[in-house]
């Protein structure tokens, strides 16, 4: 009988769930809301889960936010789960199932998944980058999602876009138009859209809306949006010099996010000659179901 797997994405919303095939085929999937208040309330978010799959799988493979040290199964951080620190998340996890369990970060499972059987399946290198909130995803290196010593690589949220502001005003919370993320995360270009309406508030939709109305304010976002991210994709690929770059997050479904990228890329590669090369641009294969099989990749990767 085939093996399957239980994988588990920890969402500051929702806690997803799969069962997958030994493939990565997702075979059964649902939700339940993140409780994500105490480790008591979330870990009986996931006695919730186990009481409803039941034991049909041979193992339980997480994704979640925050520094994760797969290897010896600690959540440094935890993003939403703000009381996850130093949290022995694989035995706590593996606690509520019985099962072997693995513990990964979310961006590094989108990653995963993408170099399992999605976007960069066929390179040797690559980065996904999951423009959300900020900005997540994983650097592949060799074939391999790149962890970095501590487990932080990756998290290209962090990019400073002024060293002078940087200097003077700081880094993170305090000074958020210093970080890429600002700009080229989902939150970040629809807020610009939002001051150029005069709105209070804007989302996705209503950017892409008006897009589709051939909205000239929306237009000149997606343009912007396209040499923010250019120019963060040169500054990494200074360092990487990786064959492509996969974009997903909610946005990238539409396909002019990754059309606008693509052809901010080509521009600023030409038009300023680097010692490395232009890299690819494509758009991630798989969407809200990348950490999910991400999570089995790293699980079954483990043996």
């Amino acid at each position: 009988m085939p093996k399957k797997y239980l994988a588990l994405d920890l969402g500051g919303t929702f806690i997803k769930y799969g069962l997958l095939s030994e493939d990565g085929v997702i075979q059964v999937q649902g939700k339940v809301p993140a409780p994500t208040s105490t480790e008591q309330d979330t870990l009986g978010g996931l006695e919730q889960i186990r009481d409803m799959v039941g034991d049909v799988y041979e193992g339980v493979a997480v994704s979640m936010p925050g520094r994760i040290d797969t290897t010896r199964g600690i959540a440094h951080t935890g993003g939403s789960y703000s009381w996850a620190k130093d949290w022995p998340a694989e035995s706590r996890v593996s606690s509520v199932f019985g099962k072997p369990t693995t513990v990964a970060n979310d961006g590094k499972c989108a990653a995963q998944a993408e170099l399992w059987k999605g976007a960069l399946a066929d390179v040797d290198s690559g980065v996904v980058l999951v423009l959300g909130t900020a900005v997540g995803g994983g650097i592949v290196l060799n074939h391999k999602v790149w962890m970095g010593v501590s487990g932080g690589a990756g998290e290209l949220s962090n990019l400073t876009t002024s060293y002078k502001s940087a200097i003077e005003r700081g880094v993170g919370f305090k000074n958020l138009p210093v970080l890429w993320a600002y700009h080229v995360g989902a939150a970040g270009v629809t807020e610009q859209f939002a001051r150029r309406k005069g709105l209070e508030h804007a989302d996705g939709i209503m950017l892409f809306e008006a897009y589709d109305r051939f909205d000239e304010d929306a237009r000149a976002v997606l343009e912007e949006f396209g040499r923010w991210l250019a120019v963060g994709i040169l500054n990494v690929q200074a360092v990487l010099d990786v064959e492509r770059y996969a974009i997903g997050g909610g946005i990238s479904a539409r396909p002019e996010v990754t059309q606008y990228a693509s052809r901010a890329v080509k521009r600023l590669f030409v038009e300023n000659p680097m010692p490395f090369s232009t890299p690819e641009i494509v758009t991630c294969r798989f969407g809200n179901e990348a950490n999910l099989i991400g999570a089995l990749g790293f699980h079954l990767s483990r043996g």
